[in-house]
């Protein structure tokens, strides 16, 4: 992969830029670094506790209330393949053409940093996001992962990105005002040029545009709410139409001693223990498949909110207490480490690192991740793969205490 350049302003607007003259289109995303969990924050002195799905409406309403209009449905009238997104950590928007870039970047900044703000537009961007949250709402596994949220946090009030209908009612147009003028300031800001593009010229409109902006400073600090190791409710039932009993074992830890690269190894050691532990190829699938406990395969996934990681295991399962019983066992025994499957899973990943340099997608989402969720402004590469051992792996593992945890399941209305 070529070498990404970096370009700091004055301002702090960070800029990265990764030129690729064998592509034929450019990608420009801009990143903010706010997002889902950004609920508790202190502005020039002053504390402030939000609820749930400000990210998310602010998201909505950047794009739409601006001086421009719309500018993704702008930039779209261009033939350009453009969106905006709101995660856990960050609010981005970004576009991909295959000329006009000069045009696009000019475009979706003044969109950005020209938005008025009044009531009338803040109640007209509401109703499509109601119908979202609706929409959503109808789905079990939506509703589990708000219990489960429930039941792992004492401290941290975070229970999804798009918050509730109650929530999206009650925020205010002073509530999204003080956000944004909090937020999306330049120091908390950056952007990332990939593909064919003009470097003098790309660098030359944002220098430009930046020069002319005026924007009021303000002391801004994230307050990070310090989360319990332990989980709030062990064990809890989600009663919902469901055709087959579903489990969800999810495990609670403090990782707040952990390095920003130690965060980025541990992430990849629990991919890896997944696929060992829970794949389709490992032992406790095996059993439970022809036990017929299960029928299809065992979810899994880990998210970092603070100073926690959670890992989560889920299935259908026939058989709830079974289920349990050997997912529990299964990690307290911790005899599925399997050398062959874990350089296995090496060659996987280094082969998709070789063919994501086919899509410019693929190759700068890792990136923007790792600068986000690890700040580390580093694109991940064969050698850092490589690098991994199965003794670490193992110890890596081990290393985590999995005796916090809560289990929650669904079952139908049906069963009461």
């Amino acid at each position: 992969m070529n070498k990404i350049n970096k370009v700091v302003l004055e301002n702090g607007l960070t800029i990265y830029l990764y030129n690729d003259k064998r592509r034929h289109s450019t990608f420009f995303q801009f990143v903010n670094l706010c997002g889902g969990i950004t609920k508790d924050f202190i502005v020039d002195g002053k504390e402030y506790h939000m609820q749930d799905g400000l990210a998310h409406i602010l998201e909505h309403y950047v794009v739409e209330c601006n001086d421009k209009g719309n500018f993704l449905k702008i930039l779209g009238e261009q033939q350009m393949n453009t969106n905006a997104s709101t995660h856990l950590n960050m609010t981005d928007f970004y576009f991909e053409t295959v000329e006009n870039v000069n045009f696009g970047i000019r475009t979706m900044l003044e969109g950005i940093y020209n938005v008025t703000f009044n009531v009338e537009s803040l109640e007209k961007i509401k109703n499509p996001i109601y119908q979202e949250i609706r929409g959503k709402s109808d789905s079990k596994f939506y509703q589990l992962n708000r219990l489960c949220n429930d039941n792992l946090f004492n401290n941290i009030k975070f229970r999804d990105i798009g918050g509730t209908l109650d929530e999206v009612k009650n925020t205010t147009i002073d509530d999204l005002k003080l956000f944004y003028e909090a937020f999306y300031q330049p120091n908390n800001q950056f952007i990332v040029i990939a593909g064919n593009f003009n470097k003098k010229e790309v660098l030359e409109e944002i220098y430009n545009f930046y020069e002319n902006l005026n924007y009021q400073k303000h002391d801004v600090k994230v307050i990070k709410v310090k989360e319990d190791v332990e989980v709030n409710k062990k064990e809890d039932i989600l009663y919902y139409k469901t055709p087959l009993e579903y489990v969800n074992i999810t495990f609670k830890f403090d990782v707040s001693k952990y390095s920003p690269l130690e965060m980025l190894n541990l992430d990849y050691y629990i991919h890896t223990f997944f696929n060992s532990f829970f794949g389709t190829t490992s032992k406790l699938y095996e059993k439970l498949t022809k036990n017929k406990i299960i029928t299809s395969s065992i979810a899994c996934g880990n998210v970092r909110l603070n100073n926690t990681l959670t890992i989560s295991i889920g299935s259908y399962t026939h058989d709830v207490e079974v289920f349990k019983k050997e997912v529990l066992n299964t990690i307290k025994e911790m005899d599925s480490f399997d050398e062959e499957k874990f350089e296995l899973d090496k060659k996987t990943s280094i082969i998709s690192m070789i063919l994501r340099d086919e899509n410019i997608f693929k190759t700068i989402f890792p990136f923007v991740d790792n600068i986000v969720d690890f700040n580390y402004p580093y694109v991940d590469t064969v050698e850092d793969v490589e690098a991994f051992t199965y003794e670490d792996f193992i110890n890596t593992i081990k290393k985590l205490d999995f005796s916090n945890y809560s289990i929650n399941t669904i079952v139908d209305p049906s069963k009461k």
